[in-house]
């Protein structure tokens, strides 16, 4: 074909869609003709709109075919779209009984030297007519419709279906006729019988059995009218709903007018009576999605658009279908879209076991989706709408199999290197219920054979290796046959050898894009931007593929330009999916002095050229800036933060200090601060208030090179004094059990928030005052003091009524059975700023009359068992659930309860385990269950913990509660830095903790050995440290490990700690030391200032140990060693057992994991731990961090180019998401050299190591 049609998917496709699109113009009433394209499309004359659609399509033909636009004649036309789509060539139309004079200039001003004329319009006029006009013509045509289809239909070369329409269904051909053009289907017409002559192999039957009788191996898909089959039609045909096409089932001309776009986006037509379209649109619709009315208003209304894209709601709210859709999803269609999606609920159970879904409404429509394929089975599918119930289905499952495998290429592209050959086609694999699983494993049990050489195929890329013969001979094609044995699913195809140079027809360069909305910008290094593509193979099919890119393109993997100075354009492999490519546009660190345009340029090897326009912009410079008024008052000797904006003169916000500092922008008043992570803040300077009135303060800022000048006035007000004391109810309860004997009392903590909380603190401005990490003197004068109206029903332990700044406590006991109030004081020195009052009620035991356990809301994680954490340690109870345990008076009350009420707690499934209260003599809130490892097969486990509870008077109740574990690795939400500002000397401010003096230093907590992560990582010990990061995930714990802890000493402190946040050195000297946490992409730095360090605080350097690594694996003997003088201890474990008598130099030779717990005479200690395998086997990686995507490139063994399964911390890894190979390279995604990788090949296991 000549000429170009960029927005066919297929140029079969596209023929076909214009066969149709030109068949009957002839009966849309001239109303519609003025119409908005977008929403309402109308013809005018046929024979003239056949010209405009053949012209919009082609450039130039060689071929063209002419088909009657008689009504009568309709189906000839009908059946002539597979030949045009075949001949590459447009339809035209015309009377049959004279040559239309405008169709006959159009195909000469196309170039058609032939024309094929079909049916009723190879009349000897027209055929006369065209002869003598110059043309070839070719008659296909029969005695009547039914034999001129078979006429036609016997020039198609292997239609890939068949449709077979009655006689007069032209109504119910033209629901699928879309479908047809789009799709490559033949079009079969019966005899007025109902049947077609001699055989046909049937893939549907349209229309009901009065049209057509039925075939053997056929589908029908009829209605009680044309309305109803097309319903059923759009339901069964897997359509896209981008586009949707609502036309008037009666005159039928403006939906067949409308089937050459329709066909264009693979769209359905929906057929309406003028009031309603039975079809169900509305529950497939995307947000953005478009409804095109064909004809006038007349025709369709609209009212009918509107009521497709929103049907009416009146009718009963049922259940209509239940099936299946994909082998992880279920369908449920209703009547309607409910009031209340929210009280629908879903049951899915196979026999008698749950199963665990997430439901997806969409309109009418609700997708139930399994994390994991549904094993094959009947499944009951129950739907309730609050108690009622309204469905209950069964479904059957069926094992995922391939149906459908199609070769996408018509032609061969044959590209030579090295003088090797190598033929490039692509495919694509469907599953029984129509998804595409190209890209899946099971896609890899398909056999490709060729009789030419070797046929690998890979995620839609199929590679024929010749085998001593040359493609480029085999002009008559190449047969290409695929077959997957396990269903049966087979294919085969002919395609055709193009000597055409490189792998691609056509690229476009479309736009360049940044995942930020950044703007390209001259010196910006770290900005990455691709430029979206579109790109054509040699067979016309769309292409992401890298190997065929790169082949396609002139320059491989760069393309051309204008000024590589300062920007190169490469073609990379796609981090998520290695066989698909990208193309990355960075800059230089080159600098220019104005906006520079640029043009960067894609060319194939067929000559096809794309540019791509973009502007350079200057490097970033401040240009303005806006002070803002605080959002909070500034005080007395406070530096009050100032906000701003600030802009580059590309209109980009600007915010680091490195473009933001005194020689940019001069202020007055205030001054620029340098935060931990780069940014710039603007502080107020100091001013002291010393009267009863606020003092103004004036701030200004003035950009050096533009004069840009901004400024603000800001009241000082008085110094801050605590104002309010408030009381949370939710923490402090009011009823608590009475005493009894020596058990311990009910108790209650209160606190500043360190812990349980319970008390707050605002000033006179309204704000939060920090009583728990605020340490200076103003902070620390307050208190609050708590008193007992009746020390005989509720006390403090052990004196406890006093909550300071820092971790203190208050601690309530209750004792004998009655009320009493608690006070709570805050006191400024010994000045009463505020009273807060709470009653509290002892009951007695009579009056607990039941008892309940809370609920486990959240699932948690798996995490007990997993390579990286030790089980049963401090980390992995961090992950727990922590269920409490109440009493409940006969009001429903909870009272907390006294003693060890819990005898018992237990799990009714392996993958949990109770950590505390599973022997007994647990108190209320000390129960605690973690999750364990889930099996490679599983996603999430669920069980019931059953608490049980002995009363006062020796009764037992038992209290159920339903947990969760999910497989779902731990992300971090917030990283938090804690500290404990109620040691002296410790105080924190703007991101910094300052340790002042050895004795802070010593209280601190920090020592060798010691970790600035919560958790040691290795053991999982909690720290000792006072000082620490933590990482709060999505389960609300702060158990994960930091994905590394780096620190900055550039005033020599001789601080120093390891990636793991283990601290390997204390400090020698005052000054300050920089440290950053990373994790899940987060990153948190602080600063921890040390002052009046004073004299040597002795040998803090950890022993040197050599000829072993910590955390390597090592297959032969090692030999640990030291030069260090002063070792004082050798400890060696294996397997958990001590060594005797080990000493540094004897070599290790047995395998086992070992641990080397090395200490010097200072008390200093390096502790390594490492495995001896001797049967191990590894393999060497390249991990590596490109724009936050963390991977690592394997080179597998000589000769492999497969693996058979991997593992990451224990948990298999999936193929595409998780991993890809490529030739010999193993690429692993989502993973650090912290992970334990395993790579398994036949029956060896590896590791992966650095």
């Amino acid at each position: 074909m000549r000429g170009e049609i960029h927005y066919m998917k297929k140029t079969k496709k596209a023929l076909a869609s214009l066969a149709i699109a030109g068949m009957v113009l002839s009966m849309a009433p001239v109303s519609v003709f003025a119409a908005d394209e977008d929403t309402r499309l109308a013809g005018a004359d046929r024979y003239l709109t056949s010209i405009k659609i053949a012209e919009k399509a082609y450039a130039s033909a060689d071929t063209a075919v002419v088909a009657a636009g008689n009504p009568n004649n309709l189906v000839d036309a009908l059946a002539a779209a597979p030949l045009a789509a075949q001949e590459d060539a447009p339809i035209y139309l015309t009377d049959k009984a004279d040559m239309n004079d405008d169709v006959v200039k159009s195909m000469k001003a196309l170039g058609v030297d032939k024309v094929i004329v079909v049916g009723a319009a190879a009349s000897k006029a027209v055929v006369d007519e065209l002869k003598a006009a110059g043309f070839t013509v070719e008659e296909v045509k029969g005695a009547g419709r039914v034999e001129t289809a078979e006429a036609i239909n016997a020039k198609l070369t292997a239609p890939a279906g068949t449709f077979v329409v009655g006689y007069d269904g032209v109504a119910d051909a033209m629901s699928v006729a879309s479908f047809a053009a789009a799709n490559n289907y033949a079009i079969v017409v019966t005899n007025q019988n109902g049947t077609p002559n001699g055989t046909v192999d049937a893939d549907y039957i349209v229309g009901g059995t009065t049209r057509v009788k039925d075939i053997a191996g056929a589908k029908r898909l009829a209605g009680a009218d044309r309305y109803d089959t097309n319903k059923q039609v759009i339901a069964e045909l897997d359509f896209d709903f981008g586009t949707v096409y609502v036309g008037n089932g009666l005159t039928l001309a403006d939906a067949l007018v409308g089937s050459v776009l329709a066909a264009q986006t693979n769209s359905p037509i929906a057929l309406t009576d003028g009031k309603t379209v039975k079809a169900d649109i509305a529950s497939n619709l995307d947000p953005d999605s478009v409804v095109v009315a064909l004809g006038g208003t007349a025709a369709v209304s609209n009212a009918v658009i509107d009521a497709v894209k929103n049907p009416p709601s009146n009718g009963v709210f049922a259940v209509d279908t239940v099936s299946a859709i994909a082998a992880d999803a279920f369908a449920v269609n209703f009547t309607k879209a409910p009031a209340d999606a929210s009280k629908i609920t879903f049951e899915v159970k196979q026999g008698t076991a749950p199963v665990t879904v997430s439901a997806t409404w969409d309109g009418a429509k609700a997708a139930l989706k399994k994390s994991s394929k549904f094993v094959a089975g009947t499944y009951t599918v129950v739907v309730k709408e609050g108690e009622k119930e309204l469905a209950n289905k069964e479904v059957t499952v069926t094992e995922q199999k391939i149906a459908k495998i199609e070769i996408t290429s018509n032609k061969l592209g044959v590209v030579t290197k090295d003088a090797v050959q190598t033929g490039y086609a692509t495919y694509k694999v469907l599953d029984q219920y129509g998804v595409d699983i190209t890209n899946s494993a099971l896609a890899n049990s398909i056999e490709f054979i060729t009789g030419v050489g070797t046929a690998n195929a890979k995620k839609g890329l199929l590679t024929i290796e010749p085998t001593g013969v040359n493609l480029l001979t085999y002009t008559s094609g190449i047969v290409i046959t695929a077959n997957d044995r396990n269903s049966g699913a087979s294919t085969s195809a002919t395609l055709a050898v193009t000597s055409q140079v490189g792998t691609l027809t056509d690229i476009t360069l479309n736009k360049l894009t940044n995942a930020d909305g950044k703007e390209l910008t001259a010196g910006s290094t770290v900005d990455v931007f691709y430029i979206d593509y579109t790109a054509t193979d040699i067979s016309g099919n769309p292409t992401n593929n890298y190997e065929l890119i790169v082949n396609g393109l002139i320059g491989k993997d760069e393309l051309t330009v204008s000024n590589p100075d300062y920007v190169k354009a490469t073609v990379v492999h796609d981090p998520k999916d290695s066989t698909k490519a990208l193309i990355k546009v960075v800059t230089t660190e080159k600098t220019i002095d104005y906006e520079t345009p640029l043009m960067i340029t894609a060319m194939t090897w067929t000559g096809k050229t794309s540019q791509l326009n973009v502007d350079l912009k200057r490097q970033a410079a401040v240009a303005t800036i806006t002070l803002l008024a605080p959002e909070e008052s500034v005080a007395s000797g406070e530096e009050g933060t100032i906000p701003f904006l600030a802009y580059d003169q590309n209109g980009n916000a600007l915010t680091k200090y490195s473009d933001l500092n005194d020689d940019t922008v001069k202020l007055s008043g205030a001054n620029w601060k340098k935060n931990l992570d780069g940014t710039a803040s603007i502080k107020s300077e100091k001013v002291i208030v010393t009267g009863n009135t606020s003092v103004p303060k004036v701030i200004t800022a003035s950009v050096n090179k533009t004069g840009k000048f901004s400024s603000i006035t800001i009241n000082i007000q008085k110094p801050v004094k605590a104002d309010t004391l408030n009381l949370d109810e939710k923490v402090i309860k009011s009823l608590m059990q009475e005493a009894s004997g020596s058990e311990v009392a009910a108790t209650q903590k209160i606190d500043f928030g360190y812990d349980k909380g319970g008390l707050a603190v605002k000033d006179q401005y309204g704000r939060d005052i920090d009583m728990v990490t605020a340490g200076d003197e103003d902070t620390a004068k307050y208190e609050v003091k708590a008193k007992t109206s009746d020390a005989a029903v509720v006390k403090f332990a052990d004196g406890k009524n006093v909550a300071k700044a820092g971790q203190s406590q208050i601690q309530l006991q209750a004792l004998k059975a009655g009320s009493a109030t608690v006070t709570f004081e805050l006191y400024e020195g010994s000045t009463l700023v505020d009273t807060k009052s709470q009653t509290i009620t002892v009951v007695q035991d009579k009056d607990i009359k039941d008892y309940a356990i809370d609920s486990v809301e959240s699932a948690i994680y798996a995490v007990n068992g997993l390579t990286g954490y030790t089980a049963g340690s401090k980390q992995v109870e961090a992950f727990n659930a922590n269920p409490k345990v109440w009493g409940l008076t006969s009001g429903g009350g909870k009272v907390v309860l006294r003693g060890t009420p819990v005898i018992s707690a237990k799990v009714n499934s392996p993958y949990f385990e109770v950590i505390s209260g599973d022997n007994g003599a647990a108190a209320y809130d000390k129960v605690k269950v973690v999750a364990n490892k889930l099996d490679a097969s599983m996603t999430e486990a669920t069980a019931e913990l059953s608490v049980t509870i002995r009363e006062a008077d020796g009764d037992v109740f038992s209290q159920t509660t339903a947990i969760k574990s999910s497989k779902v690795p731990p992300v971090a939400q917030t990283i938090e830095f804690e500290y404990d500002t109620s040691i002296a000397g410790i105080t924190f401010d703007d991101d910094i903790v300052t340790i002042d003096g050895n004795a802070a230093l010593a209280e601190s907590g920090l020592a060798v050995g010691q970790s600035l992560s919560k958790y040691i990582k290795g053991s999982g010990a909690e720290s000792d440290s006072s000082i620490f990061f933590s990482a709060k995930d999505q389960y609300g714990k702060k158990g994960m490990n930091f994905d590394s802890i780096s620190f900055v000493d550039d005033e020599g402190t001789g601080f120093k700690v390891d990636s793991t946040g283990v601290i390997t050195a204390m400090p020698t000297k005052a000054g300050l030391v920089k440290v950053t946490a990373v994790v899940s992409g987060k990153v948190k730095p602080v600063g921890i200032e040390f002052k009046n360090i004073s004299g040597e605080p002795g040998d803090t350097t950890a022993p040197v140990v050599t000829g072993v690594e910590d955390g390597k694996t090592y297959t032969a003997a090692v030999t640990p060693a030291s030069a260090d003088a002063d070792i004082d201890t050798v400890v060696l474990t294996k397997d958990g057992t001590a060594v005797d008598g080990y000493a540094l130099g004897t070599a290790i030779s047995e395998n086992g994991a070992y641990v080397l717990t090395v200490t010097d005479k200072a008390g200093n200690k390096t502790e390594i731990s490492f495995t001896i395998d001797s049967e191990s086997k590894v393999l060497t990686g390249a991990f590596q961090d490109v724009l936050g995507v963390k991977f690592v490139d394997v080179t597998l063994p000589a000769g492999v180019t497969a693996v058979d399964g991997v593992a990451k911390d224990g948990v298999a890894v999936a193929e595409g998401t998780g991993y890809t190979v490529e030739g010999s390279k193993l690429t692993i995604v989502d993973v650090t050299d912290a992970n334990v990788i395993t790579v398994t090949i036949g029956d060896d296991v590896y590791t992966v190591v650095k």
